[in-house]
């Protein structure tokens, strides 16, 4: 990576919709050569996907919850993380150290939304042996970490 993929990923970050014909007049380079440089981006999955930022409030789901997920034993993570993966309104799931084996964001409607997916999805998993719920009051940051060049 040199300077102008740099420049390329914090374009992007910017807007993912930035066409490269955008991006290559701000490089003073080709659209090609621009183009080139982003699907070699891609193709080495240093740019995993292109995503829309909701406000989920405005969709009506009104409560943000953080889980913290006991395993049973680490060796549930893989299997566990399988059926997290088939819960849809968790968006992020992370395998982290400190007290939780698993640390998962979730959307729900309300609090008794999160209340029927915690005990009849997320708690019913094979290999959880406790959680411990954190709802957000209100999302102070959510930003992209642009890349220094």
């Amino acid at each position: 990576m040199d300077v102008k993929d740099v420049k390329i990923i914090n374009s992007l970050l910017v807007n993912a919709r930035n066409s490269a014909t955008g991006i290559s007049e701000s490089l003073e380079i080709s659209n090609v050569a621009t183009q080139q440089r982003i699907d070699k981006l891609e193709k080495n999955e240093i740019i995993k996907a292109y995503r829309a930022v909701l406000d989920y409030r405005k969709l009506g789901f009104k409560t943000i919850a953080y889980i913290g997920i006991f395993l049973e034993k680490a060796k549930y993570y893989p299997k566990v993380i399988a059926q997290l993966n088939d819960v849809p309104e968790i968006s992020e799931a992370h395998f982290t150290t400190g007290n939780y084996s698993i640390f998962a964001k979730i959307y729900a409607k309300d609090n008794l939304h999160l209340m029927e997916i915690l005990s009849s999805q997320i708690q019913n998993i094979d290999g959880i042996a406790r959680t411990e719920t954190f709802i957000s009051l209100e999302e102070g940051i959510n930003k992209s970490v642009f890349l220094e060049y």
